[in-house]
């Protein structure tokens, strides 16, 4: 179970395994916050070595563009490209689906955007079935 991680923007959410990860974005997000999951993401990868991610987005501001070339951010994508099973999409901008179509392909992980309507759709994504799963990798 994960829980815990709560800033002004950015909230962890409890999911049902601890090799799922979910997080809410409401609002912008500041360096700390992005820097905070990716060390998050860091702890969980010495746990497990494929992780799922469903992120919700409510209301997106952008973020801190800085953290685009800090040190923490650059080593958490490389991870995410290694560990990254699932990434579920649930909601966001009106441009968040055609950058999940677009850029899905260019991963190993499997990416999808999911509108906030359909959320017990993208639970049930990211969660998968674990003895098809288990097989698969």
């Amino acid at each position: 179970m994960t829980s815990g991680l709560r800033h002004p923007a950015l909230t962890q959410l409890k999911t049902e395994r601890d090799d799922v990860y979910a997080f809410e974005i409401d609002g912008h997000l500041t360096r700390e916050e992005i820097e905070t999951v990716y060390n998050t993401l860091e702890e969980a990868y010495e746990k497990h070595d494929k992780i799922s991610i469903l992120m919700r987005i409510g209301r997106y501001d952008g973020f801190d563009w800085n953290t685009l070339f800090s040190d923490t951010a650059y080593i958490g994508k490389l991870q995410a490209i290694r560990h990254m099973k699932r990434y579920a999409l649930v909601g966001g901008p009106s441009w968040a689906a055609g950058a999940t179509q677009f850029f899905g392909p260019l991963f190993r992980m499997e990416v999808k955007h999911f509108e906030l309507q359909d959320e017990t759709e993208a639970w049930q994504w990211v969660y998968g079935n674990p003895e098809t799963d288990a097989t698969a990798d």
